[in-house]
Protein backbone atom coordinates (compact mmCIF):
# COMPACT_ATOMS: atom_id res chain seq x y z
CA UNK A 1 0.00 0.00 0.00
CA UNK A 2 1.54 3.33 -0.66
CA UNK A 3 1.48 6.79 1.44
CA UNK A 4 -1.17 8.08 -0.67
CA UNK A 5 -3.60 5.43 -0.43
CA UNK A 6 -3.32 4.75 3.58
CA UNK A 7 -3.43 8.47 3.92
CA UNK A 8 -6.50 8.76 1.68
CA UNK A 9 -8.19 6.27 3.43
CA UNK A 10 -6.91 7.55 6.77
CA UNK A 11 -9.14 10.94 5.71
CA UNK A 12 -12.40 9.17 4.00
CA UNK A 13 -15.23 8.87 6.61
CA UNK A 14 -15.69 5.32 7.32
CA UNK A 15 -19.29 3.89 7.31
CA UNK A 16 -21.19 3.85 11.05
CA UNK A 17 -22.23 0.13 11.91
CA UNK A 18 -26.09 1.60 11.72
CA UNK A 19 -25.39 3.13 7.77
CA UNK A 20 -24.19 -0.38 6.86
CA UNK A 21 -27.59 -2.70 5.46
CA UNK A 22 -26.94 -5.84 6.73
CA UNK A 23 -29.18 -8.86 5.51
CA UNK A 24 -30.67 -11.50 6.52
CA UNK A 25 -28.36 -13.59 4.38
CA UNK A 26 -25.13 -12.28 4.98
CA UNK A 27 -22.58 -13.47 7.45
CA UNK A 28 -23.13 -11.92 10.80
CA UNK A 29 -21.17 -8.88 12.10
CA UNK A 30 -19.95 -10.82 14.62
CA UNK A 31 -17.67 -13.12 13.33
CA UNK A 32 -18.88 -16.43 13.55
CA UNK A 33 -19.39 -17.28 10.40
CA UNK A 34 -22.93 -18.40 10.68
CA UNK A 35 -25.86 -16.20 8.40
CA UNK A 36 -27.25 -12.86 10.55
CA UNK A 37 -30.65 -14.79 10.54
CA UNK A 38 -29.60 -17.55 12.41
CA UNK A 39 -27.24 -15.96 14.91
CA UNK A 40 -27.65 -11.85 16.24
CA UNK A 41 -30.98 -10.89 14.38
CA UNK A 42 -33.47 -12.21 17.18
CA UNK A 43 -31.29 -9.53 19.86
CA UNK A 44 -30.41 -6.90 17.46
CA UNK A 45 -34.24 -6.52 16.28
CA UNK A 46 -35.50 -6.84 20.18
CA UNK A 47 -32.11 -4.18 21.10
CA UNK A 48 -34.38 -2.04 18.56
CA UNK A 49 -37.82 -2.20 19.93
CA UNK A 50 -36.47 -1.29 23.69
CA UNK A 51 -34.88 1.75 22.13
CA UNK A 52 -37.40 2.76 20.38
CA UNK A 53 -39.89 2.37 23.10
CA UNK A 54 -37.47 4.41 25.81
CA UNK A 55 -37.19 7.00 22.75
CA UNK A 56 -40.85 7.39 23.02
CA UNK A 57 -41.25 7.02 26.56
CA UNK A 58 -38.92 10.02 27.03
CA UNK A 59 -40.45 12.00 24.65
CA UNK A 60 -44.05 11.30 26.47
CA UNK A 61 -42.96 12.33 29.83
CA UNK A 62 -40.85 15.44 28.88
CA UNK A 63 -43.90 16.52 27.11
CA UNK A 64 -45.89 16.19 30.14
CA UNK A 65 -43.01 18.09 31.60
CA UNK A 66 -44.32 21.59 29.65
CA UNK A 67 -47.92 20.90 30.96
CA UNK A 68 -48.08 19.65 34.54
CA UNK A 69 -44.70 20.66 36.27
CA UNK A 70 -44.02 17.96 38.72
CA UNK A 71 -41.79 19.58 40.74
CA UNK A 72 -43.19 22.99 41.29
CA UNK A 73 -45.66 24.30 43.57
CA UNK A 74 -49.15 24.80 42.25
CA UNK A 75 -49.69 28.64 42.32
CA UNK A 76 -52.81 29.60 44.36
CA UNK A 77 -55.34 31.76 42.33
CA UNK A 78 -56.76 35.33 44.11
CA UNK A 79 -60.36 35.95 43.57
CA UNK A 80 -61.00 38.49 40.78
CA UNK A 81 -62.59 41.38 42.04
CA UNK A 82 -65.90 42.20 40.64
CA UNK A 83 -66.92 45.30 38.88
CA UNK A 84 -67.68 48.52 40.85
CA UNK A 85 -70.93 49.09 38.93
CA UNK A 86 -72.65 45.52 39.77
CA UNK A 87 -73.56 44.19 43.38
Amino acid sequence: MSLGTWFRNLLSPKPKAAEVALGRNDTCWCGSGKKYKKCHLKSDELKRVEANYSSTVTARNRMGDGVMPTKAKPRKLEKAEEPAGKR
